[in-house]
């Protein structure tokens, strides 16, 4: 079955009454810089200032640097050499003739050599990225004091885009060739679709390593049982990628473009009453669920300018009324709090129409 938001009336006129397309335009911009405004006061306080925090530098251990450098003709030797700053990689006997036949393989591979040479063009210097991981870290330990902070390092996954950073509590693992740029050609061969190519860009690196930390070390629950909670534990996940990077625009946090996050603030009153009209809020119904929240270049169900995911899109704007009213509320509260009711409740979350 296909869900369609019926547009308001004055929207179906808009053709024959001038007076009224202006109306609405203005009210669509009222509505705009309302919601901004809400979104920049929020974020405004968690933008506090960690200057003087620690960790004082995060430092990227360039593993596919090192690897891909190495002088193939004396692997072993060199494998050696680097065994001691990289045994998160190489934690293996390096005197088993396998083991180093198949690390040769791995570097001489005409792809990941390439893959490697365009990440060097494209990070030439990672500096920049690390003074962004540094000020997202200080943050961290600033919210979780007891957090203790990994490794970071880079490497070659061979474009692994569906885990393009892996975590665990002693590394943080980027593959850098997962954000080579919306337009490599790589990515189009192998294909990749646009919408998740879109998301491949440096710019969305920070975001990443901080999902992978939420969802090892932070996300521990059960899957959820109805779309309500589904859409606060996503709205949990991005309120803690915002307090990580409060200066971070709306749509890198979330992975849309643009024009989509424009869609859904001017759309958002709809989404909001097909849920509730259509009694969904707590209902666990499978369809539902990969409408609302599986990834794809646009919800079908709403329209071809609607991105995908609006369930997180809706949780995350509970979430943030339910702060903003809890100023009590600590991030880690918010985390461990499951009373999908109360947090509800207490956003008072009824987006205008």
């Amino acid at each position: 079955m296909n869900y369609q938001i019926e547009k308001p009336r004055s929207l179906n006129n808009l053709g024959y009454f001038g007076s009224i397309k202006l109306f609405v335009k203005l009210g669509i911009i009222v509505l705009l810089i309302i919601t901004i405004s809400c979104n920049h006061q929020s974020k405004s306080k968690l933008n506090i200032d960690v200057s003087n925090l620690k960790p004082e530098k995060i430092t990227l251990k360039q593993y596919g640097n090192a690897l891909f450098e190495c002088d193939t003709l004396q692997l072993q030797s060199e494998l050696k050499r680097l065994q001691p700053d990289f045994y998160y990689f190489l934690n293996a006997d390096l005197d088993n003739p396998e083991n180093i036949k198949q690390l040769h393989g791995f570097v001489t591979d005409k792809q990941l050599v390439g893959l490697y040479l365009k990440t060097k063009q494209v990070f030439p210097d990672v500096s920049i990225l690390e003074s962004q991981l540094t000020m997202a870290s200080r943050r961290l330990v600033y919210y979780f004091p007891q957090y203790r902070l990994p490794e970071f390092y880079t490497y070659i996954s061979g474009v692994y885009n569906e885990l393009p950073v892996l975590a665990d509590e002693n590394a943080i693992v980027i593959g850098l060739d997962c954000y080579l740029g919306e337009k490599e050609e790589y990515y189009q061969r192998i294909g990749i679709p646009l919408y998740a190519a879109e998301r491949m860009t440096s710019e969305h690196i920070v975001n990443d390593v901080f999902k992978a930390i939420y969802s090892t070390q932070f996300q521990k629950r059960a899957a959820s049982k109805t779309i309500l909670e589904e859409m606060i534990e996503n709205g949990k996940r991005l309120f803690f990628l915002e307090a990580m990077q409060p200066t971070l625009a709306d749509h890198l946090l979330i992975g849309y473009r643009e024009t989509q996050l424009n869609w859904t603030i001017e759309h958002q009153s709809e989404v909001w009453a097909f849920l509730v009209s259509e009694q969904l809020l707590y209902k666990n119904d499978f369809l539902m669920f990969k409408k609302l929240f599986g990834d794809g270049p646009f919800t079908q169900e709403f329209s071809d300018q609607a991105p995908a995911r609006l369930g997180e899109w809706i949780g995350w704007q509970i979430v943030r009324n339910f702060m903003e009213n809890s100023p009590e509320t600590s991030l880690k509260d918010l985390i461990q709090l499951t009373d999908y009711q109360l947090i509800l409740a207490e956003s008072k979350f009824k987006p205008k129409s």
